[in-house]
């Protein structure tokens, strides 16, 4: 008995340990509790440019003004604390001494041990954190040069193999590629590929299919900043010549003999004109769009002659077919049709599009 007593009795002890090692865990506290140094890389800078120019493939942001936000693992805000008795700046601008040239590195000292992700905001002032989530934005246009762009970025810290410079432990760095939260929508040439008519002259480009505000860290377009107008042959010259319901339509002054090209400002298309480095373009800032079905339209209205007859005519090409345009892109197009899209002119446009970061995209349209 005594024998069967100290077996039932390691048994009952083996169960309880069984049942103890199901329970959940207790949760532990990090333990490492040093101060961090960060280091933040900013190296997508770039000073302002002309307006009417095409923005450059792979072009860096402009920057005019940026913050910086240290966020812990539930994306709360983390004080940064003093260091050598004075505040560590978060807040820069253009004009300030330290500005510098176009690659900059922060370094921050003594950040406390929760912190894990960095983010930067440029181009919308000294805000604060909280504000960001509800932010909602207008598109920026050119007017009178280039805007400066919206921007966003964020990283996770990197823990460092070494100290820093000061003899610092505990050092992470972060690189923050700051991108803008619209697209960029380029129009540098016309092309008349028929010969119905002697020539055909330009007179006025807008876009429908659009939005002219955005929130700031969805990119979500907002409904109330809507332009999505049904154009049809019959009302399509009362639109364009409405500016209430076009905001961004553009005067033109080209005239295009029968198989001519041109680029905005009048000088001659080439075959291999992709739209780098042109000038007098035709821009417009556009809301990220998600689905393609929202993309823009191009409402375009013409004159045609023969002889001594003018006949009024218009295009609308829609970008069903292409990819989204997503914000940090830009889209160029070189707007070429023929006689027939006279016969049926709302045709779809087929883009080739190359996703990549503030990239200049060479664009195509077909009718």
């Amino acid at each position: 008995m005594k024998i069967k007593s100290l077996l039932l009795m390691s048994l009952v002890a083996s169960m309880g340990f069984v049942s103890c090692n199901n329970e959940e865990p207790t949760p532990v506290e990090p333990q490492d509790q040093t101060p961090k140094s960060v280091t933040i890389k900013l190296p997508n800078m770039v000073q302002t440019r002309a307006t009417g120019d095409a923005i450059a493939n792979n072009s860096k942001v402009e920057l005019t003004n940026f913050k910086v936000f240290f966020l812990d693992g539930s994306n709360n805000v983390v004080t940064v604390p003093t260091y050598n008795n004075e505040a560590q700046k978060v807040y820069f601008q253009s004009t300030d001494a330290e500005w510098g040239g176009d690659v900059k590195e922060l370094t921050y000292h003594f950040l406390p041990a929760s912190t894990e992700k960095v983010v930067v905001v440029g181009n919308i002032g000294d805000v604060e954190y909280s504000t960001l989530a509800t932010r909602v934005d207008d598109v920026p246009n050119d007017a009178p040069a280039h805007p400066s762009y919206p921007l966003y970025g964020e990283s996770a810290l990197a823990k460092g193999s070494a100290a820093d410079d000061e003899g610092h432990a505990n050092v992470y760095t972060a690189t923050v590629n700051l991108t803008p939260r619209v697209s960029r929508f380029e129009i540098y040439g016309f092309e008349y590929l028929g010969t119905k008519y002697t020539s055909v002259s330009l007179k006025k480009i807008a876009l429908n299919h659009y939005y002219v505000k955005s929130n700031f860290v969805s990119m979500a377009p907002v409904e109330e900043g809507k332009v999505w107008e049904t154009i049809t042959e019959s009302n399509a010259w009362d639109w364009v010549g409405t500016d209430a319901v076009a905001p961004w339509a553009d005067e033109l002054s080209l005239t295009l003999n029968a198989g001519e090209g041109k680029l905005v400002d009048g000088t001659t298309l080439t075959p291999e004109a992709d739209g780098e480095g042109a000038t007098g373009i035709i821009t417009y800032g556009l809301a990220h769009v998600a689905d393609a079905a929202n993309n823009p339209e191009l409402i375009l209205t013409l004159e045609g002659t023969s002889g001594a007859t003018a006949t009024p005519l218009y295009l609308k090409g829609t970008f069903t077919n292409a990819t989204p345009f997503n914000a940090g892109k830009i889209y160029r197009v070189r707007y070429s049709f023929t006689d027939e899209d006279f016969e049926q002119p709302e045709r779809c446009v087929e883009l080739s599009v190359t996703v990549a970061e503030w990239q200049v995209v060479p664009v195509t349209p077909e009718f």
